[in-house]
């Protein structure tokens, strides 16, 4: 099972982890949700790999918009003179006018916390009812 669980978690890690990752922090992280939900069916592997990508994805997802205001930020150059939060506050609001990219990952955040939450949900039910014996 165990090896098993390496090969999965390394099909993961091809699909979900971008070069700018680190795949053994990836590996890492499915792994805790493996040890905390320990599942032993198909479906319950599907879903706690569902789990742990869209939680991979969302904190993918809060970097990129950290990383898009703070370009913003060091861009600025006129508000010097202003408070840091006041400085963020204009940075987000130059990154959001600017593209749709703050639009756009507000809404992969949201689609995602929506998968996280079903899968949950799901292993959650199957894990409250009980199992039929053969």
């Amino acid at each position: 099972i165990v090896s098993q669980n390496a090969t999965r978690h390394d099909l993961l890690a091809k699909s979900f982890v971008l070069k700018s990752e680190c795949s053994t922090r990836f590996k890492t992280f499915v792994e805790s949700f493996y040890a905390e939900y320990n599942p032993s069916t198909p479906t319950e592997t599907a879903l706690v790999d569902t789990m742990a990508t869209a939680r991979w994805r969302l904190i993918r997802m809060s970097n990129l918009e950290a990383s898009i205001i703070d370009h913003e930020y060091g861009l600025d150059t006129e508000s010097a003179d202003l408070t840091t939060p006041t400085r963020a506050t204009l940075a987000y609001r130059r990154a959001s006018d600017s593209s749709r990219s703050i639009e756009l990952m507000n809404r992969a955040e949201t689609r995602l916390e929506n998968q996280f939450n079903s899968a949950f949900d799901r292993l959650r039910l199957l894990h409250a009812t009980p199992k039929a014996s053969s």
